[in-house]
């Protein structure tokens, strides 16, 4: 049965690779712009809900850098055992994609050199372990937060997409209310 609705293979590989990065952790004048709410907006960085992802979108000059938080307890089984990461309540998975808007493909992703460190309220800093996954040559970034002894995490992401000479910056706080 048809339902007579067209949407390209590619956008829809790239939908499915989104929704799955989500679920195994979710030339521009505007460089360095922050497109989602930041720190400074009274809800930011809060998880309302026990599934619900925090996002983070900042577009730089060629390059969109998306990042997302959501509970490690929110996958299924098989991922969690597939990416090497457990269901554990208090571990929040970090995803990140990076977006190459030169490409005539909207949904196209770079491979990239990824260090990610959050800072906690005592001002001590931790890495944070990044993984790539790629699945039907989309590129993303994964790693975990233990949120065992701390809800307020501020998060420092720098990405070198292969290729360039060009560093990407991501500043954010996150407030995990779960």
């Amino acid at each position: 049965m048809s339902i007579g609705l067209k949407i390209p293979v590619r956008m829809f590989r790239f939908a499915v690779v989104i929704l799955a990065a989500v679920s195994i952790l979710s030339g521009c004048d505007r460089a360095g712009q922050r497109l989602a709410p930041g720190p400074e907006d009274s809800a930011a960085g809060d998880i309302t809900g026990p599934d619900k992802p925090l996002g983070e979108v900042m577009e730089f000059d060629g390059y969109t850098m998306r990042a997302s938080i959501t509970r490690a307890s929110v996958l299924n089984q098989n991922m969690a055992q597939k990416y090497g990461i457990g269901q554990n309540p208090d571990l929040a998975l970090l995803n990140l994609v990076i977006q190459d808007n030169s490409e005539p493909r909207q949904d196209a992703t770079v491979a990239a050199t990824v260090h990610v460190e959050h800072e906690n309220l005592l001002g001590q800093t931790q890495v944070v372990e990044m993984r790539a996954a790629e699945t039907d040559g989309y590129i993303s970034y994964y790693g975990t937060l233990d949120a065992s002894s701390q809800r307020v995490f501020q998060l420092r992401i720098k990405a070198q997409p292969d290729s360039t000479e060009q560093m990407l910056e991501m500043y954010f706080e996150v407030r995990l209310n779960w």
